[in-house]
Order: C-alpha cells, then structure tokens, then sequence
C-alpha cells in the first residue's frame, strides 16, 4: 500500500509541476484513498499498533495538505480550504506535532477572504497556543515550526512574539530555497491586507523584510 501510494504522490507532484492541476488532483486523491485504507485497516484497539497508526496518520494528513497546495496552485481556494481541513482534523484526532494544515486552512481563508480576520480571531489564538507548545518541545529545533508560529503571530497581530518566532527560524538554519517557501506566502497576505488592515499589512512588510535580509546572509 505503501509503495502504491507513494507512486500516486510522485505523479501527482509531477503533474502539478507541468501545470496539469486536474491530473494531479485525481492522482493526489488517488493516493489519499490508498492512505486512509491503509489508516483504516490498523486495529484502533490494539495498543502495540499505537505508534503506527500515529505515522500512518501522519502520511494521511501531509498527503491532505498536499492536495491543499495543488488546489491552491489551481486557483480552487475552496476545494484547498476544504483539503487542508481534513488534514487539520487528523492533525488534531491523533495529536500530531504538526501544523502545515492547521496553519494553511487559516491562511487560504484569509486569502481568499480577507474580512474574515476578525472572525477567525479565535482560530487563530488557538492555533497560537497549539504551536507554541509545539516549539517549546519536540519542535524546537524545525525551521518550518517556526515559521508557522511567526506567521500564525502576525495574523493574530503580535508582532513583538512574530518577530522571535523568525530570528528562532533563522537560527534554526533554513536554507535560501525555505526562506523562498515562507516569503511569498506574506508577500501574498501583505497584498491582501493592504487595503483593509493597513498596519497588519505593514507587520507583514517588516516580516518580509527581514526575512530577505536573512536569506541573503544564508
């Protein structure tokens, strides 16, 4: 099961590399299907299959939040919102130390509807909260932890603890190819924000700032 879902994953990302978004859907939820019946069959009753049930989990939700980022490629901000959402689920049924889907089913909201920054104010304390006990254990040491909390920081306008978040992010060594993941991405909320919440959009501008300067000393 294993291999076949790996192979479906492989076409998928390639297929998402040539720009053909529909095959790659298909082939991403192809995989995703072979990943929740290898899920599935694990015994949830029995305690020595704990830990791999947790890892199949795991794979179960980082190929949701792949076909997160294929949908958000496409354009098809509902069905990513949707995608990323499964896989917070699993993230948080099975207590995963992670937070690639929590983090992007908050961001693709506000993207594609930025007025909804008050709304998701709870959201997104809560999501603070979950990370940061995150970062303060198995976590500490992962780049893209600290990259998800000093973006979860400048969403929830803090921008003092956003700003730690990053140095922790530079000193835990990113390579110039991570910082051009997580740039963009401020960039594109910074633009979108602009209009209607000027001062967050000028906390995203710092962060981006900063940033860039670090990359280019990387």
């Amino acid at each position: 099961m294993q291999e076949t879902a790996e192979r479906l994953a492989l076409r998928a990302r390639r297929s998402s590399d040539r720009g053909d978004y529909q095959d790659a859907i298909e082939q991403q939820r192809r995989a995703i299907e072979v990943r929740e019946r290898e899920l599935a069959e694990l015994d949830r009753e029995s305690p020595t299959l704990a830990d791999e049930r947790k890892e199949a989990a795991h794979r179960l939700s980082d190929y949701y939040g792949r076909l997160g980022g294929i949908y958000r490629r496409a354009g098809q901000m509902s069905d990513g919102i949707e995608a990323y959402r499964c896989g917070m689920e699993i993230e948080r049924n099975f207590r995963l130390d992670d937070s690639y889907n929590l983090t992007n089913w908050i961001v693709l909201q506000l993207l594609e509807h930025p007025a909804l920054l008050p709304t998701l104010a709870g959201q997104i304390n809560d999501a603070i909260a979950i990370v940061q006990v995150q970062i303060a254990g198995s976590r500490r040491d992962q780049w893209w932890a600290w990259a998800d909390y000093g973006l979860l920081c400048l969403i929830g306008q803090r921008p003092k603890e956003a700003r730690a978040a990053y140095e922790h992010f530079q000193q835990a060594g990113p390579r110039r190819v991570d910082y051009a993941s997580v740039i963009p991405v401020l960039g594109s909320l910074q633009a979108q924000f602009e209009p209607s919440e000027p001062k967050l959009a000028a906390d995203l501008s710092d962060a981006i700032n900063y940033l860039e300067a670090a990359s280019d000393e990387s």
